[in-house]
């Protein structure tokens, strides 16, 4: 109930009308009132005026056929008198002509029926002409022989009234058109200039600055125009600045300044965010690819032959676990790269193997040494940071840690029919967690959707890994859509936020599928949010703005996760409808750094200057909580601010 009146509130207000359609509703109302005024006006003038002639032509004829009868009013002549009257009678002008004595008595009488055969009985009624008699004296030498009474017929006047009201109404009805013809193109010109001015403010509101060089003529349009310009001029400044400003922090801050990569800062507050994020069963992979040749390149032939060396490296890297979208890269000393992978085992190897076999093409012949030396490890939730670097940089070859997950136990080629089963089936459970405002109120739900695989949840990240190779995200995705709403969501009366992956956002099929999603949540009262990835947004800037702009006309909302992980610009928000943003965890775990702290506030304001909501994450104690509100931060999530809970269940 509360969410239906929510709805209702919602629809009251963007109830309206445009400024051109009530103009043109108010002259159209007002030329309409003017033609009907004119068009009675005139008609009334003109029956005015009949309702006269009636009256003259009426006394005319009284007097000359009272002067005509008066010899022959006594009693042996009236029949010539009568004779007479039926005479000027015959010709039709006459409504009635009565001739009566001194006492009243009714000595002649004629009458004519006021029936007008072509004339709209409606006509008559709404524009009847008043009766109008005339009388006359008539004498008898010098006695009164009684009166004459003349009554003109309407017929004729109805007829020519009825025929100028047409010519008025035709006359009328042209004008009526020409002028509102005419009021259309001046009231276009006029609204023009606003239209451009309209579309410049809700390019704003999507994030794009747009100057409008079509100047009006008009003084206030043009003061108007000026003063947008100059407004978004600003704003547009204001977000470069800022947006360079951020880049600037950082690469100062978080990133190697050869490679363009993550540093060593970056890898470890990434390494923590996802280690919080991480279950008690959930198995994530270091990878180490340590240059051991690098000092002696650097030394025997240059630095600049060392950095060659390390961009090689880099290539080398990035051309085999670029493709996923859960493997990280860092350089974290002059020769050692990182990569955090979570993948399955057997396709961690398979990814592992390709990478040794192109380091083994490479030999630095001059030095006689290996090219390149790889290991890797496993880790878990309580695995220390410390401890897994010091046995990676001693290990020669791939050291596993023993884990009971049951991800251990699914091959590379089960993981096509687990995926297909659990789309089937949709063995899926569904968790929400709050994400709050500083009063403590909810502002969305992000749902955490848990496949089950022999009874057990699988980790999603290799989930979605393997998915997104075998070519079926779009697929699970829809699952767990048509999933979620399959539930009893009657409780939500806020949003419910959904991740998108890469191959659903830029599938038009999916897109197009989303359409009878957005109707059967209208019918549950339950508003969606998608949130992508920044990194899936970088990807495809011009692409990614069409599909949001479709999200947004279908009803979603849109949130960019794991917001300024990739280090660098964020000026692609620029021209992008989003909702929010959520920043990533990995700028949570060290926020006593005043140098991270700055950092955040630069990217919070950017934010608000763009009319974006700013979320943090992975919030796991009072004292990140207290310095997320000193840098005015507004929206929040983490287990200090809410637990996950299963949905159906008490939160």
């Amino acid at each position: 109930m509360l969410a239906m009146e929510k709805l209702k509130l919602k629809n009251k207000v963007n109830i309206g009308m445009s400024l051109r359609t009530q103009i043109y509703g108010l002259i159209f109302l007002l030329v309409s009132i003017s033609f009907f005024a004119r068009l009675i006006i005139d008609i009334n003038t003109t029956k005015t005026y009949f309702t006269e002639q009636m009256s003259v032509h009426a006394n005319d004829a009284a007097i000359n056929l009272g002067l005509s009868i008066s010899p022959y009013t006594d009693e042996e002549n009236l029949v010539i008198a009568e004779t007479m009257i039926s005479a000027i009678f015959d010709s039709g002008y006459y409504h009635s002509i009565r001739f009566v004595d001194k006492k009243g008595n009714t000595l002649i009488e004629r009458v004519n029926p006021l029936t007008s055969q072509d004339i709209p009985p409606w006509f008559t009624s709404m524009f009847e002409l008043p009766r109008v008699p005339e009388s006359s004296e008539v004498n008898n030498g010098w006695n009164i022989a009684g009166t004459l009474i003349v009554e003109s017929h309407p017929g004729l006047s109805y007829e020519k009234l009825w025929k100028h009201a047409i010519d008025t109404c035709i006359t009328s009805l042209a004008l009526l058109i020409i002028s509102l013809i005419l009021g259309y193109f001046i009231l276009s010109a006029i609204f023009r200039p606003l239209k451009k001015l309209e579309k410049q403010a809700q390019s704003v509101t999507y994030k794009k600055f747009i100057i409008n060089n079509d100047v009006p003529f008009s003084i206030e349009l043009r003061t108007v125009t000026k003063a947008m310009n100059n407004m978004v001029r600003n704003l547009n400044s204001t977000f470069q600045s800022l947006s360079e400003h951020s880049e600037s922090l950082s690469k100062k801050v978080f990133q190697d300044e050869l490679t363009q990569l993550g540093n060593r800062r970056a890898f470890e507050n990434q390494f923590s965010a996802t280690q919080t994020g991480m279950n008690k069963d959930d198995v994530s992979c270091l990878i180490l690819i340590s240059l051991d040749s690098l000092i002696s390149i650097n030394k025997n032939f240059g630095f600049a032959a060392g950095d060659n060396y390390v961009f090689e490296v880099k290539n080398i890297i990035q051309k085999n676990f670029n493709f996923s979208q859960e493997s990280e890269i860092f350089r974290i000393s002059g020769g050692t790269f990182i990569l955090m992978l979570s993948v399955s085992i057997e396709y961690r190897q398979e990814m592992l193997e390709h990478l040794s076999r192109d380091f083994s093409q490479k030999k630095v012949t001059e030095l006689d040494s290996p090219y390149a030396r790889v290991s890797a490890i496993d880790y878990h939730k309580t695995c220390t940071l410390s401890d897994l670097l010091s046995q990676l940089d001693t290990s020669p070859h791939e050291v596993d840690i023993i884990s009971n997950s049951n991800l251990s136990a699914i091959s590379f080629t089960q993981w096509r029919s687990v995926i297909n089963h659990a789309i089937e089936n949709k063995e899926i459970n569904f968790s929400v967690q709050p994400i709050k405002n500083n009063l403590k109120e909810v502002e969305y739900y992000e749902l955490f959707s848990n496949v089950l695989y022999n009874n057990k949840p699988l980790n999603n990240n290799q989930l979605f890994t393997m998915a997104e190779r075998l070519e079926l995200t779009v697929e699970l995705d829809k699952a767990i859509i048509t999933g979620l709403l399959a539930q009893d969501l009657t409780r939500y009366d806020k949003p419910i936020a959904i991740n998108l992956a890469k191959q659903s956002l830029y599938s038009n099929e999916f897109i197009f599928w989303l359409e009878s999603i957005s109707k059967i949540a209208k019918e549950k009262s339950l508003k969606l949010i998608f949130e992508i990835k920044e990194t899936v947004i970088i990807d495809s800037q011009q692409k990614a703005a069409q599909v949001i702009a479709a999200l947004k006309k279908l009803g979603f909302r849109v949130c960019i996760e794991h917001f300024a992980i990739n280090l660098t610009s964020i000026k692609y928000l620029q021209g992008l409808n989003i909702d929010y943003v959520k920043l990533d965890g990995s700028f949570i775990s060290n926020l006593k750094c005043e140098e991270n702290q700055y950092f955040l506030r630069t990217l919070i304001t950017l934010s608000h200057g763009l009319g974006i909501k700013f979320i943090t994450c992975l919030i796991e104690d009072n004292e990140t909580y207290d310095i997320l509100i000193e840098n005015k931060c507004e929206y929040f999530q983490g287990r200090y601010i809410a637990l996950p809970y299963r949905i159906g269940s008490e939160a």
